[in-house]
């Protein structure tokens, strides 16, 4: 692994020196073998998902795994966007003259050798090669074994990609069903320069606490959904029904709904009639029960503290905006919360108050994602602040420098 990390380091060099037209040449590549390889990466896909179903994995991991031609199809707008996107690395920005000539601007530079661990989702092995290509940085992409046949063909397209203009280096898909590989590059903090851990609680756990190099957290999402009492209804049924079942089981999907009292009346039950209809399995608390109290479970503390990754709901009620906040703060994880509300006042409490990722008024949850927030696609959603916070993009996937140009100043 050391020798790995050093080849992938001297690699960068090359990504450096990487013109604009070789690097557009690259995504053209990369389009074009991913269409030529669809039926391949499909039948490979089919593998880890044969294996997963052998092995009885939940329907939200075999969701994350699927591939098929809707979601190739979206990779390959992902990359498109990319390649698409105005360059970052280089640009001089902040720039100003000081008192004595100085010419002082910051530049944008990429943050180095990228770590990239993470389960389940094969299209992150696409999406994160081509953020890193495009912001001149190089990495190495450790998915887990569930994933291992759709990383596999999903890695050699891209070295057929690179292969005339990059050492086949700057990009490491290593292979997924070798675990003594993550503890072996947790240590290598000379090598690289930052890792990312994208997966479950015990994963990011993990790296946390065993890096030697800085980690950038893509955490649980416990994410919440208020419905304020100056909601509009319909909207706000809309919106609920989205963030929880359109795909229950990713980060971005709400676990918990909090509705203020006030409308139970005239919303539980339409409510609980049409998550029911899409088989969504209701815990709530005494006070929603007693408006709909069919096949539904009692919500205890766990569920709020809970990432169900399922079609599993936990609704909390509440008196005021202030009790919906003070839910939040005891149990939300940073990543993802909405308020859905017809009064200006409550949503710019919310904003203001509320400490996430991303904050979305009267608007799903599942939006907190790179490719609908207009960076083509995601290295993670980070919930640690340092060094981003939120979808990592290009420009997140880089740092600022100064540059000094001045005309043989010294200090005096």
């Amino acid at each position: 692994m050391k020798y790995l990390a050093e080849k992938t380091k001297e690699a960068s060099k090359a990504l450096l020196q990487l013109t604009f037209n070789e690097k557009q040449k690259i995504f053209d590549n990369l389009i074009t073998n991913l269409n030529l390889q669809r039926a391949e990466i499909i039948k490979q896909n089919h593998l880890d998902i044969e294996i997963a179903k052998e092995k009885n994995l939940s329907r939200a991991m075999i969701d994350r795994l699927l591939l098929d031609d809707v979601r190739i199809d979206s990779i390959i707008d992902g990359v498109k966007e990319i390649k698409d996107q105005k360059e970052v690395v280089g640009k001089i920005y902040d720039e100003f003259v000081n008192e004595t000539g100085m010419k002082i601007g910051k530049q944008r530079v990429p943050l180095g050798v990228i770590l990239m661990i993470f389960e389940s989702r094969p299209n992150v092995v696409i999406d994160c090669a081509a953020l890193a290509l495009k912001s001149n940085n190089t990495i190495i992409l450790k998915g887990g074994k569930e994933a291992k046949y759709s990383n596999q063909i999903l890695g050699r397209i891209l070295h057929d990609s690179i292969k005339d203009f990059l050492p086949l280096e700057v990009v490491t898909v290593l292979a997924s069903d070798s675990r003594e590989q993550v503890s072996e590059l947790l240590k290598l903090n000379e090598c690289i320069d930052v890792v990312v851990p994208r997966g479950g609680e015990g994963l990011v756990k993990y790296v946390t606490e065993n890096a030697r190099m800085p980690v950038i957290a893509h955490y649980k999402g416990i994410c919440h959904m208020y419905i304020d009492q100056y909601a509009n209804l319909d909207k706000a049924m809309n919106l609920v029904i989205n963030a929880k079942t359109q795909r229950p089981g990713v980060c971005n999907s709400i676990e918990t709904l909090i509705i203020h009292e006030a409308v139970l009346p005239d919303f539980a039950m339409k409510l609980g009639n049409e998550l029911h209809a899409r088989g969504t399995l209701i815990k709530a608390d005494e006070n929603f029960r007693k408006f709909y109290a069919k096949d539904v479970e009692e919500a205890n503390e766990t569920d709020w503290q809970t990432e169900y990754l399922d079609n599993i709901i936990s609704i909390k009620t509440v008196s005021s905006l202030k009790e919906a906040i003070v839910h939040i703060h005891n149990y939300g994880s940073h990543h993802s919360e909405c308020i859905v509300s017809e009064n200006e006042s409550s949503c710019e409490t919310f904003i203001a108050q509320v400490d996430a990722s991303c904050v979305m008024v009267n608007a799903s949850t599942r939006f907190n994602d790179g490719s609908q927030l207009g960076l083509g696609a995601e290295l993670g959603i980070s919930t640690t602040k340092i060094h981003a916070y939120g979808p990592m993009g290009i420009e997140q996937m880089t740092t600022s420098r100064y540059v000094v140009k001045g005309d043989g100043h010294v200090r005096v």
